[in-house]
């Protein structure tokens, strides 16, 4: 008879430790953003972008607005944070969005020279001070690789100036896009040197980096970023019209902020 009393009781703590959590959450975060209240065709007020890209209505994983990247051969297609947010993110912080492929998605375009085509495409990517090398980088925080045969890796990959070569860690494991929603969360830590990824809330340990302090060498994450920016960048050509995206549910902060409940999203 004690039964439904001790689950009762267990539902309460429940509900208010997740209360709880919201209300800490809240000045953790630094951007939320659902593309609810942004007009069609529009980017977040405060943003900029670059390229072929805004608020569309066809496609969304929660309510009726995503973010759609429009299809290009080759080249960059985001948007980027306000400045005020970027300073926000300082040394530490989390990052999460869901994105949606248009398939079939298309292929490497072979070029002269390179028997084994690929494409090499950019979601989250910071320009900033190298903390190694005192010179301009851009660290991409989030990014994939895809082969001949429209297989992917996921990786992390930071671009020096020139002389320095650029470098970077990449997944074992071989994906297949799809058209389904993706969720993707990765942090970074200036202070130990941490990388991690997650798809659908399960780490990509393969690129995970726990360096240390002040251990700069193949990670090279700042105390602070002049930049930051999300969306598609592929630059190596693809075939047909190129790849068509939609991003939603768009979130960074200072602590891991976790998924978000698909609502009435349209296919």
């Amino acid at each position: 008879m004690k039964l439904p009393l001790l689950c009762f009781s267990l539902a309460f703590l429940s509900l208010a430790s997740t209360r709880a959590f919201a209300q800490a959450a809240g000045a953790d975060i630094v951007v939320s953003e659902d593309f609810e209240s942004t007009p069609v065709g529009q980017i977040p007020k405060g943003f900029t972008k670059t390229g072929a890209i805004g608020v569309a209505e066809d496609v969304a994983h929660s309510g009726k607005h995503s973010l759609k990247i429009e299809p290009a051969e080759k080249g960059g297609r985001f948007i980027s944070l306000p400045a005020d947010k970027v300073a926000a993110l300082s040394g530490e912080h989390w990052g999460r969005f869901y994105y949606k492929m248009k398939t079939p998605t298309p292929l490497p375009v072979p070029q002269p020279g390179k028997p084994n085509a690929s494409i090499h495409c950019t979601l989250v990517a910071a320009k900033c001070t190298s903390p190694l090398a005192n010179d301009p980088i851009e660290l991409r925080l989030a990014g994939l690789s895809v082969n001949s045969t429209g297989a992917f890796k996921y990786l992390y990959n930071v671009q020096p100036k020139a002389p320095r070569s650029e470098f970077g860690v990449s997944a074992k494991g071989l994906n297949q896009f799809s058209d389904q929603w993706t969720l993707i969360e990765w942090h970074a830590d200036n202070a130990t040197q941490t990388y991690q990824f997650f798809v659908n809330g399960e780490e990509i340990t393969d690129i995970t980096m726990h360096k240390g302090a002040g251990q700069f060498e193949k990670i090279e994450i700042p105390p602070a970023f002049q930049t930051y920016s999300v969306g598609w960048t592929n630059y190596q050509p693809a075939s047909g019209e190129g790849f068509t995206v939609w991003i939603d549910d768009l979130a960074l902060g200072k602590k891991r902020l976790g998924p978000v409940a698909a609502g009435t999203a349209k296919k």
